[in-house]
Protein backbone atom coordinates (compact mmCIF):
# COMPACT_ATOMS: atom_id res chain seq x y z
CA UNK A 1 0.00 0.00 0.00
CA UNK A 2 3.00 1.85 1.25
CA UNK A 3 4.38 1.42 -2.48
CA UNK A 4 1.58 2.28 -4.58
CA UNK A 5 1.29 5.46 -2.73
CA UNK A 6 4.92 6.34 -3.55
CA UNK A 7 4.20 5.93 -6.96
CA UNK A 8 0.88 7.76 -7.17
CA UNK A 9 2.84 11.07 -5.28
CA UNK A 10 5.67 10.51 -8.02
CA UNK A 11 3.17 10.26 -11.10
CA UNK A 12 1.40 13.59 -9.89
CA UNK A 13 4.29 15.31 -8.97
CA UNK A 14 5.88 14.77 -12.39
CA UNK A 15 2.29 16.08 -13.91
CA UNK A 16 2.45 18.96 -11.45
CA UNK A 17 5.94 19.73 -12.85
CA UNK A 18 5.13 19.70 -16.68
CA UNK A 19 2.03 21.68 -16.09
CA UNK A 20 3.61 24.35 -13.81
CA UNK A 21 6.46 24.37 -16.83
CA UNK A 22 9.03 22.38 -15.82
CA UNK A 23 10.12 19.25 -18.20
CA UNK A 24 9.71 15.36 -18.01
CA UNK A 25 12.47 13.49 -19.22
CA UNK A 26 14.75 16.47 -20.59
CA UNK A 27 12.00 17.71 -22.90
CA UNK A 28 9.42 20.97 -22.34
CA UNK A 29 5.61 20.78 -22.32
CA UNK A 30 5.99 22.12 -25.97
CA UNK A 31 7.73 19.75 -27.27
CA UNK A 32 5.61 17.35 -25.93
CA UNK A 33 2.29 18.99 -27.11
CA UNK A 34 4.18 18.91 -30.57
CA UNK A 35 5.37 14.56 -30.55
CA UNK A 36 1.79 13.88 -29.75
CA UNK A 37 0.53 16.49 -32.28
CA UNK A 38 2.98 14.52 -34.95
CA UNK A 39 2.47 11.67 -33.97
CA UNK A 40 -1.14 11.74 -33.75
CA UNK A 41 -1.06 12.89 -37.49
CA UNK A 42 0.94 10.77 -38.59
CA UNK A 43 -1.48 7.66 -37.33
CA UNK A 44 -4.04 9.86 -38.83
CA UNK A 45 -2.72 10.24 -42.10
CA UNK A 46 -1.74 6.64 -42.65
CA UNK A 47 -4.80 5.15 -41.14
CA UNK A 48 -6.92 7.39 -44.37
CA UNK A 49 -4.39 6.48 -46.67
CA UNK A 50 -5.07 2.70 -46.22
CA UNK A 51 -8.81 3.47 -46.25
CA UNK A 52 -8.51 5.43 -49.57
CA UNK A 53 -6.08 3.48 -50.96
CA UNK A 54 -8.09 -0.13 -50.09
CA UNK A 55 -11.13 1.84 -51.18
CA UNK A 56 -9.61 2.73 -54.60
CA UNK A 57 -7.75 -0.68 -55.19
CA UNK A 58 -10.65 -2.50 -54.41
CA UNK A 59 -12.55 -0.13 -57.46
CA UNK A 60 -9.93 -0.87 -60.15
CA UNK A 61 -9.58 -4.72 -59.11
CA UNK A 62 -13.31 -5.06 -59.68
CA UNK A 63 -12.69 -3.83 -63.40
CA UNK A 64 -9.33 -5.73 -64.01
CA UNK A 65 -8.32 -9.22 -64.38
CA UNK A 66 -4.79 -8.38 -63.71
CA UNK A 67 -3.29 -10.19 -60.39
CA UNK A 68 -1.54 -6.85 -59.43
CA UNK A 69 -3.72 -4.72 -58.20
CA UNK A 70 -5.29 -7.98 -56.20
CA UNK A 71 -1.59 -8.02 -54.48
CA UNK A 72 -1.68 -4.54 -53.48
CA UNK A 73 -5.23 -4.57 -51.83
CA UNK A 74 -3.80 -7.55 -50.03
CA UNK A 75 -0.94 -6.06 -49.01
CA UNK A 76 -2.81 -2.71 -48.13
CA UNK A 77 -4.97 -4.71 -45.98
CA UNK A 78 -1.71 -6.25 -44.14
CA UNK A 79 -0.74 -3.32 -42.45
CA UNK A 80 -1.01 -3.90 -38.42
CA UNK A 81 -1.20 -1.74 -35.52
CA UNK A 82 2.95 -2.32 -35.12
CA UNK A 83 2.72 0.27 -38.37
CA UNK A 84 0.86 2.56 -36.47
CA UNK A 85 2.92 1.82 -32.98
CA UNK A 86 6.48 2.85 -35.49
CA UNK A 87 4.92 6.03 -37.43
CA UNK A 88 3.82 7.56 -33.80
CA UNK A 89 7.42 6.17 -32.48
CA UNK A 90 8.65 8.55 -35.25
CA UNK A 91 6.72 11.41 -34.85
CA UNK A 92 7.39 11.34 -31.24
CA UNK A 93 11.51 10.95 -31.79
CA UNK A 94 11.03 13.80 -34.48
CA UNK A 95 10.41 16.13 -31.28
CA UNK A 96 11.48 14.74 -28.34
CA UNK A 97 15.47 14.07 -26.80
CA UNK A 98 15.42 11.14 -24.79
CA UNK A 99 18.07 10.27 -22.31
CA UNK A 100 20.28 7.26 -23.38
CA UNK A 101 18.14 4.46 -21.23
CA UNK A 102 14.86 5.96 -22.66
CA UNK A 103 16.19 6.31 -26.21
CA UNK A 104 17.61 2.70 -26.13
CA UNK A 105 13.94 1.94 -25.39
CA UNK A 106 12.22 3.88 -28.10
CA UNK A 107 14.64 2.20 -30.57
CA UNK A 108 13.76 -1.56 -29.49
CA UNK A 109 10.42 -0.85 -29.73
CA UNK A 110 10.31 0.91 -33.60
CA UNK A 111 12.40 -2.35 -34.30
CA UNK A 112 10.34 -4.46 -32.93
CA UNK A 113 7.23 -3.15 -34.47
CA UNK A 114 9.07 -3.16 -37.95
CA UNK A 115 9.74 -6.78 -37.20
CA UNK A 116 5.95 -7.46 -36.52
CA UNK A 117 5.12 -5.77 -39.66
CA UNK A 118 7.83 -7.97 -41.69
CA UNK A 119 6.02 -10.78 -40.49
CA UNK A 120 2.65 -9.67 -41.62
CA UNK A 121 3.62 -8.44 -45.04
CA UNK A 122 5.45 -11.48 -45.11
CA UNK A 123 2.50 -13.62 -44.44
CA UNK A 124 0.10 -11.63 -46.83
CA UNK A 125 3.34 -12.44 -49.48
CA UNK A 126 3.56 -16.19 -49.28
CA UNK A 127 0.04 -16.70 -49.08
CA UNK A 128 -1.04 -14.45 -51.99
CA UNK A 129 1.96 -16.35 -53.73
CA UNK A 130 0.54 -19.68 -52.95
CA UNK A 131 -3.25 -18.98 -53.76
CA UNK A 132 -2.35 -18.03 -57.07
CA UNK A 133 -0.13 -21.26 -57.80
CA UNK A 134 -2.85 -23.26 -56.50
CA UNK A 135 -5.38 -21.18 -59.11
CA UNK A 136 -3.11 -21.73 -62.11
CA UNK A 137 -2.62 -25.55 -60.98
CA UNK A 138 -5.66 -26.40 -60.09
CA UNK A 139 -4.48 -30.24 -60.81
CA UNK A 140 -1.24 -29.91 -58.71
CA UNK A 141 -2.70 -28.44 -55.69
CA UNK A 142 -2.48 -30.73 -53.39
CA UNK A 143 -2.79 -29.44 -50.09
CA UNK A 144 -0.15 -30.93 -47.78
CA UNK A 145 2.62 -29.82 -50.02
CA UNK A 146 1.34 -26.37 -51.15
CA UNK A 147 1.11 -26.06 -46.94
CA UNK A 148 4.84 -27.52 -46.25
CA UNK A 149 5.75 -25.45 -49.80
CA UNK A 150 3.92 -22.48 -47.49
CA UNK A 151 5.60 -23.32 -44.15
CA UNK A 152 9.33 -23.31 -45.64
CA UNK A 153 9.22 -19.98 -47.63
CA UNK A 154 8.01 -18.14 -44.37
CA UNK A 155 10.08 -19.87 -42.17
CA UNK A 156 13.29 -18.52 -44.08
CA UNK A 157 12.24 -15.25 -45.18
CA UNK A 158 10.78 -14.76 -41.20
CA UNK A 159 14.49 -16.34 -39.97
CA UNK A 160 16.32 -13.47 -42.00
CA UNK A 161 13.95 -10.64 -40.03
CA UNK A 162 14.85 -11.98 -36.74
CA UNK A 163 18.26 -11.92 -37.61
CA UNK A 164 18.56 -8.30 -39.25
CA UNK A 165 16.32 -7.82 -35.88
CA UNK A 166 19.15 -9.13 -33.60
CA UNK A 167 21.75 -7.47 -35.35
CA UNK A 168 20.45 -4.06 -34.60
CA UNK A 169 19.83 -4.94 -31.38
CA UNK A 170 23.80 -5.27 -31.22
CA UNK A 171 23.50 -8.89 -31.14
CA UNK A 172 26.39 -10.86 -32.51
CA UNK A 173 24.51 -12.74 -35.47
CA UNK A 174 27.84 -14.20 -36.59
CA UNK A 175 28.60 -16.44 -33.75
CA UNK A 176 24.95 -17.39 -34.33
CA UNK A 177 24.98 -18.34 -38.03
CA UNK A 178 27.81 -20.09 -37.33
CA UNK A 179 26.08 -21.95 -34.39
CA UNK A 180 23.09 -22.46 -36.76
CA UNK A 181 25.17 -24.06 -39.37
CA UNK A 182 26.71 -26.55 -37.45
CA UNK A 183 23.68 -27.78 -35.71
CA UNK A 184 21.99 -27.62 -39.21
CA UNK A 185 24.84 -30.07 -41.10
CA UNK A 186 24.04 -31.90 -37.81
CA UNK A 187 20.62 -32.52 -38.27
CA UNK A 188 20.69 -32.63 -42.19
CA UNK A 189 23.32 -35.66 -41.88
CA UNK A 190 20.95 -37.19 -39.26
CA UNK A 191 17.70 -36.70 -41.26
CA UNK A 192 19.14 -36.70 -44.48
CA UNK A 193 16.66 -39.50 -46.60
CA UNK A 194 13.31 -37.49 -45.31
CA UNK A 195 14.94 -34.36 -46.19
CA UNK A 196 16.15 -35.75 -49.66
CA UNK A 197 12.07 -36.66 -49.94
CA UNK A 198 11.35 -32.88 -48.76
CA UNK A 199 13.36 -31.26 -51.25
CA UNK A 200 12.19 -34.20 -53.91
CA UNK A 201 8.69 -32.96 -53.56
CA UNK A 202 9.20 -29.70 -53.70
CA UNK A 203 11.21 -30.71 -57.28
CA UNK A 204 7.98 -32.28 -57.88
CA UNK A 205 5.80 -29.29 -57.21
CA UNK A 206 7.82 -26.71 -59.38
CA UNK A 207 9.46 -28.78 -62.24
CA UNK A 208 6.09 -30.15 -62.66
CA UNK A 209 7.34 -33.93 -63.94
CA UNK A 210 3.54 -35.01 -63.82
CA UNK A 211 0.69 -33.70 -61.90
CA UNK A 212 -2.30 -34.80 -60.10
CA UNK A 213 -4.50 -37.64 -62.72
CA UNK A 214 -1.04 -37.94 -65.02
CA UNK A 215 -0.54 -41.29 -66.44
CA UNK A 216 2.73 -42.20 -65.87
CA UNK A 217 4.93 -45.44 -66.31
CA UNK A 218 8.23 -45.77 -63.80
CA UNK A 219 10.54 -48.73 -64.67
CA UNK A 220 7.49 -51.62 -64.69
CA UNK A 221 4.59 -50.23 -63.20
CA UNK A 222 1.77 -47.90 -65.03
CA UNK A 223 -0.67 -46.16 -63.08
CA UNK A 224 -2.52 -42.82 -62.63
CA UNK A 225 -0.89 -40.13 -60.17
CA UNK A 226 -3.47 -39.46 -57.12
CA UNK A 227 -1.32 -37.66 -54.33
CA UNK A 228 2.60 -36.14 -54.37
CA UNK A 229 2.57 -36.23 -50.43
CA UNK A 230 6.05 -34.35 -48.80
CA UNK A 231 7.36 -37.82 -48.46
CA UNK A 232 5.99 -40.34 -50.91
CA UNK A 233 3.93 -39.87 -54.13
CA UNK A 234 1.18 -42.46 -54.52
CA UNK A 235 0.13 -44.37 -57.86
CA UNK A 236 -3.06 -46.21 -58.75
CA UNK A 237 -2.07 -49.00 -61.32
CA UNK A 238 -3.77 -49.97 -64.13
CA UNK A 239 -4.09 -53.33 -61.91
CA UNK A 240 -5.72 -51.53 -59.20
CA UNK A 241 -3.22 -51.51 -56.45
CA UNK A 242 -1.92 -48.54 -54.73
CA UNK A 243 2.16 -48.00 -55.41
CA UNK A 244 3.54 -45.70 -53.26
CA UNK A 245 7.02 -44.41 -54.08
CA UNK A 246 9.39 -42.63 -52.16
CA UNK A 247 9.92 -39.10 -54.06
CA UNK A 248 13.72 -39.38 -54.02
CA UNK A 249 13.62 -42.56 -55.33
CA UNK A 250 10.74 -41.51 -58.04
CA UNK A 251 12.78 -38.91 -59.02
CA UNK A 252 15.88 -40.98 -59.72
CA UNK A 253 13.97 -43.67 -61.57
CA UNK A 254 13.25 -42.92 -65.66
CA UNK A 255 9.80 -41.29 -65.50
CA UNK A 256 7.47 -42.12 -68.37
CA UNK A 257 5.18 -39.55 -68.76
CA UNK A 258 2.08 -40.90 -70.78
CA UNK A 259 -0.42 -38.36 -70.48
CA UNK A 260 1.89 -35.60 -72.48
CA UNK A 261 2.52 -37.72 -75.62
CA UNK A 262 1.58 -36.48 -78.48
CA UNK A 263 1.05 -39.69 -80.37
CA UNK A 264 2.40 -43.16 -80.82
CA UNK A 265 4.37 -44.98 -83.53
CA UNK A 266 3.94 -48.49 -84.81
CA UNK A 267 5.91 -51.07 -86.50
CA UNK A 268 4.44 -53.91 -88.50
CA UNK A 269 6.34 -56.80 -89.73
CA UNK A 270 4.83 -59.06 -91.93
CA UNK A 271 5.88 -61.90 -93.63
CA UNK A 272 4.28 -63.28 -96.95
CA UNK A 273 4.91 -66.75 -98.65
CA UNK A 274 8.42 -67.44 -100.47
CA UNK A 275 5.96 -68.43 -103.90
CA UNK A 276 4.68 -65.16 -103.83
CA UNK A 277 4.97 -63.37 -107.46
CA UNK A 278 7.58 -60.30 -107.60
CA UNK A 279 4.28 -58.37 -108.87
CA UNK A 280 2.46 -58.64 -105.81
CA UNK A 281 5.26 -57.84 -103.58
CA UNK A 282 5.85 -54.98 -104.71
CA UNK A 283 2.41 -53.91 -104.76
CA UNK A 284 2.48 -54.41 -100.91
CA UNK A 285 3.64 -50.92 -100.11
CA UNK A 286 1.59 -49.70 -102.11
CA UNK A 287 -1.55 -51.50 -100.06
CA UNK A 288 -0.49 -50.16 -96.45
CA UNK A 289 -0.06 -46.86 -97.88
CA UNK A 290 -3.52 -46.86 -99.10
CA UNK A 291 -4.90 -48.06 -95.77
CA UNK A 292 -3.00 -45.71 -94.14
CA UNK A 293 -4.16 -42.63 -95.89
CA UNK A 294 -7.75 -43.28 -95.46
CA UNK A 295 -7.24 -43.38 -91.72
CA UNK A 296 -7.69 -39.94 -89.66
CA UNK A 297 -4.77 -38.66 -87.14
CA UNK A 298 -2.03 -41.37 -88.86
CA UNK A 299 1.49 -40.66 -91.35
CA UNK A 300 2.83 -43.48 -93.03
CA UNK A 301 6.31 -43.22 -92.51
CA UNK A 302 7.66 -46.00 -94.75
CA UNK A 303 6.87 -49.56 -96.22
CA UNK A 304 9.57 -51.30 -97.42
CA UNK A 305 10.46 -55.17 -98.49
CA UNK A 306 13.53 -55.53 -96.00
CA UNK A 307 14.54 -59.27 -96.53
CA UNK A 308 14.19 -63.11 -97.26
CA UNK A 309 14.33 -65.92 -94.94
CA UNK A 310 13.17 -69.46 -95.16
CA UNK A 311 9.92 -68.75 -93.68
CA UNK A 312 9.22 -65.75 -96.23
CA UNK A 313 9.45 -62.51 -97.46
CA UNK A 314 9.74 -60.05 -94.93
CA UNK A 315 8.12 -56.28 -94.82
CA UNK A 316 8.15 -53.48 -92.36
CA UNK A 317 5.88 -50.73 -92.25
CA UNK A 318 6.27 -48.02 -90.05
CA UNK A 319 3.03 -45.15 -88.96
CA UNK A 320 2.62 -42.61 -86.64
CA UNK A 321 -0.50 -41.83 -85.08
CA UNK A 322 -0.84 -38.14 -83.95
CA UNK A 323 -3.63 -38.53 -81.33
CA UNK A 324 -2.67 -38.63 -77.54
CA UNK A 325 -5.95 -41.25 -77.05
CA UNK A 326 -4.93 -44.49 -76.58
CA UNK A 327 -8.50 -46.14 -77.60
CA UNK A 328 -8.30 -44.07 -81.12
CA UNK A 329 -4.62 -45.37 -81.82
CA UNK A 330 -5.71 -48.42 -81.24
CA UNK A 331 -8.56 -48.71 -83.35
CA UNK A 332 -6.93 -47.06 -86.23
CA UNK A 333 -3.74 -49.70 -86.03
CA UNK A 334 -7.24 -52.01 -86.21
CA UNK A 335 -8.36 -50.27 -89.28
CA UNK A 336 -5.29 -50.43 -91.44
CA UNK A 337 -4.43 -54.19 -90.71
CA UNK A 338 -8.43 -55.27 -91.63
CA UNK A 339 -7.82 -53.26 -94.61
CA UNK A 340 -4.74 -54.55 -95.21
CA UNK A 341 -5.75 -58.22 -94.98
CA UNK A 342 -8.79 -57.47 -96.97
CA UNK A 343 -6.82 -56.00 -99.87
CA UNK A 344 -4.15 -59.52 -99.58
CA UNK A 345 -7.61 -61.41 -100.10
CA UNK A 346 -8.47 -60.00 -102.96
CA UNK A 347 -4.61 -59.74 -104.65
CA UNK A 348 -4.34 -63.22 -103.81
CA UNK A 349 -1.39 -62.63 -101.38
CA UNK A 350 -0.65 -65.28 -98.81
CA UNK A 351 0.77 -65.10 -95.61
CA UNK A 352 3.83 -67.28 -95.00
CA UNK A 353 2.88 -70.09 -93.17
CA UNK A 354 3.43 -71.06 -89.60
CA UNK A 355 4.94 -67.12 -89.25
CA UNK A 356 2.42 -64.68 -87.51
CA UNK A 357 1.90 -61.14 -88.21
CA UNK A 358 3.59 -59.09 -85.53
CA UNK A 359 3.17 -55.69 -84.60
CA UNK A 360 5.43 -53.98 -82.41
CA UNK A 361 5.14 -49.93 -81.34
CA UNK A 362 7.57 -47.42 -79.91
CA UNK A 363 6.56 -46.99 -76.02
CA UNK A 364 4.07 -47.81 -74.08
CA UNK A 365 0.05 -48.18 -75.16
Amino acid sequence: MQVADTTGTLSQSAAVRLLAGGSFLGNSPQRWLQALAAAFAGVAILWLLRRVTEHRLAKLAAQTDTVADDFAIELVRGIKTSLFVFVALVGIDAFIVFPPPADEAVRIIKILALVLQGFAWTNVIVTFWLEQWARNNPRQSDRTTIAALGFGVRLVLWSLLVLLALQNYGVNITTLITGLGVGGIAIALAVQNILGDLFAALSIVLDKPFVLGDFVAVDQIEGTVEKVGLKTTRIRSVNGELVIFSNADLLRSRIRNMARREGRRYVVHTAVALNTDAVLLSRIPEIFRQAVEGQPYVTLQRSHLIGTTPAGHEFETAFYVTHPEWAIALDARQAILLRVYSAFQREGITLASGVATVTSMRGTA
